[in-house]
């Protein structure tokens, strides 16, 4: 096989394989290790690789990283100052993402990009999740109010202001759904954290 059909192969799977993959399409290592050295792929983690970043196409909302950290952690959902950042609740664009894992998953090692991992228990861990769909990989985020409730959970590590700053950007927005944010506070197991801050602001 050549390295034009290998980047065919590539396209055709949304810009990543993994070593199962190329095996079963007889592409042998040798030339994947070529094709590193070049240029012409990346590794993203072991096992994974994509074609380079300027052959992507550029998504509207997400830059390449997310889908690196998305496909290489299949099982991660974007959270915290991620999830707050990407829903405007928050300023501080995050220096690395933070992805919610399975307590019992390995902390995976990714090349590409830095991921900061919390492992999140259940029920906590599968509850609030959206999925993004895009043409190159499902994206998995929690949604505006478990991400808001997450960052009062979580305040300790990532800071009481972000918090405050989240909620209170949500209560700005015209999105806002009040009962539901209480809701998943109470699910949270921190309404009666959330529940003064939101009375104090709207008049809940």
């Amino acid at each position: 096989m050549s390295t034009d059909e290998v980047v065919k192969l590539f396209k055709q799977h949304h810009y990543y394989l993994r070593s199962g993959q190329l095996a079963k399409y007889k592409v042998h290592t040798s030339l994947i290790r070529k094709m590193l050295d070049s240029g012409q792929l990346e590794k993203i983690k072991r096992g994974l690789y994509r074609l380079p970043v300027a052959t992507i196409p550029e998504h509207e909302n997400f830059t390449f990283d997310y889908f690196d950290a998305a496909v290489a952690v299949p099982k991660g959902i974007f959270c915290l100052a991620t999830a707050l950042y990407y829903y405007g609740l928050s300023t501080q664009r995050p220096a690395v993402f933070d992805m919610a894992i399975p307590r019992t998953q390995r902390t995976p090692k990714i090349y590409t990009v830095s991921v900061r991992f919390y492992r999140f228990l259940e029920p906590y861990y599968s509850y609030g999740v959206e999925e993004i769909q895009t043409e190159l990989a499902p994206l998995r985020i929690y949604n505006r109010e478990k991400s808001i409730c997450d960052a009062f959970r979580q305040r300790r590590i990532i800071g009481e202001d972000i918090a405050l700053e989240s909620l209170n950007a949500y209560l700005k927005q015209g999105k806002k759904n009040i009962n539901k944010l209480l809701k998943m506070a109470a699910f949270c197991k921190i309404k009666h954290i959330i529940e003064p801050v939101v009375k104090a602001m709207v008049g809940f």
